[in-house]
C-alpha cells in the first residue's frame, strides 16, 4: 500500500526540479500538510492521487487511451490499488490493464515524474462521489515500435499512438520528447 509519506516525498522531488509550479500544486502540497488520506478513491475533500504513464515511442508518438468515462484521449493512468507499492509500480500496472503492454517492455526515463496534474472531477451521483480533483502523478517511459496492446473494455473503447503535433504544446515540453 502507497503511504502518505511516498506521496510526500514523490511531490517534494517534483517540485525540487520544478519550483515554478509550487502555486500550481498548492491544492496538493495542503492537503498532504493535513495529512489527508489521499491515496483513497474515496477522499474527495479535496481529492485523491492518482498514477499515470508517458509512453513514447521511438518515433516520438505518445500512448493515449480513449477512457469510458471522460471520453476523451487520455494517458493510460488511474486509481490507485492496495496492493501498489510505490506510485511508480501503480502507473506500469495502469499501462499494463488498460493497453495490454508488458511492463518488462517499459523502461523508465527517471525516477521524479515528469509532470503532476490537478484535475477537476465532476460529481458522479449515481456512484456517490462528490466533485473533487485527482492529483496525477505522470511517469515516462519509453518502448520499443508497435509494442502489442488490447484495450480493456471496462475502462477504455480505444488506444493510439498519437504524434507530437496533436499533444499538448506545454505537456510535449515536460515530457522532454521532443526538441
Amino acid at each position: 500500500m502507497i503511504s502518505r509519506a511516498h506521496v510526500a516525498e514523490v511531490v517534494q522531488a517534483y517540485l525540487a526540479r520544478h519550483p515554478q509550479e509550487s502555486d500550481r500544486l498548492r491544492p496538493l502540497t495542503t492537503a498532504l500538510a493535513a495529512e489527508a488520506d489521499l491515496t483513497s478513491r474515496k477522499t474527495f475533500t479535496p481529492g485523491h492521487v492518482t498514477a499515470s504513464a508517458v509512453v513514447l515511442d521511438p518515433a516520438g508518438r505518445m500512448l493515449h487511451v480513449r477512457h469510458n468515462v471522460f471520453n476523451r484521449w487520455l494517458q493510460p493512468g488511474g486509481h490507485l490499488e492496495p496492493g501498489d507499492p510505490t506510485l511508480l509500480d501503480a502507473a506500469r500496472r495502469e499501462v499494463e490493464e488498460e493497453t495490454g503492454i508488458d511492463p518488462a517492455l517499459l523502461t523508465l526515463a527517471d525516477y521524479v515524474p515528469c509532470d503532476i496534474g490537478v484535475h477537476a472531477i465532476a460529481a458522479n451521483p449515481a456512484k456517490g462521489e462528490a466533485a473533487h480533483h485527482h492529483f496525477d502523478v505522470r511517469y515516462r517511459f519509453t518502448t520499443r515500435a508497435d509494442p502489442e496492446t488490447r484495450v480493456q473494455a471496462d475502462e477504455v473503447h480505444g488506444i493510439a499512438w498519437l504524434p507530437p503535433d496533436e499533444v499538448d504544446l506545454d505537456f510535449r515540453h515536460k515530457v522532454r520528447a521532443w526538441a
